[in-house]
């Protein structure tokens, strides 16, 4: 994905790749649910077409993540792509923590989305989502700093 100027492009999801994320965040309650997003990338935004789910593995899933490791190796291997990360928040926000930021260093270049999904507060119980483009722009250094800049979320109608 290249470098855009003012304000990010919007992350689309397939309407199922949403229903997926809900269920996955609901059914992993009380713990931290992750997985990881599949679907290509451009410019214009980015398209999430597939979720796989990921066992998390954190010694406490009430407050951390950690993909399986054989899961997470045969999944960056699909096809299509992958292109973002996704993870719940249980008992907060979907914003990002100290934590998810300090995270994105071990996430390579091809991670350009990342979502964070909480159960809803509403009386239907649907999750909340908020969207994020991975920014890798180059600091004082020269070396890329990821940092996540929010962005809305499109979901396409079938």
């Amino acid at each position: 994905m290249t470098a855009f100027q003012g304000t990010p492009p919007p992350i689309w999801l397939d309407s199922s790749v949403q229903l997926m994320l809900g269920k996955h965040l609901l059914t992993c309650l009380p713990h931290e649910a992750c997985g990881l997003l599949l679907g290509t990338a451009a410019a214009g935004g980015i398209l999430v077409s597939s979720y796989v789910p990921l066992s998390n593995v954190a010694p406490d899933p009430l407050h951390a993540f950690v993909p399986d490791p054989s899961e997470w190796v045969s999944a960056l291997f699909s096809s299509p792509v992958p292109i973002g990360l996704f993870h719940s928040h249980p008992t907060s926000p979907p914003w990002p923590s100290p934590a998810d930021l300090q995270g994105l260093n071990a996430l390579g270049p091809e991670f350009c989305a990342y979502l964070i999904g909480s159960p809803g507060t509403d009386c239907e119980n649907s999750p909340d989502l908020s969207g994020f483009i991975i920014s890798r722009e180059p600091g004082p250094d020269g070396q890329p700093r990821p940092q996540l800049l929010h962005t809305a979320i499109q979901v396409l109608l079938k």
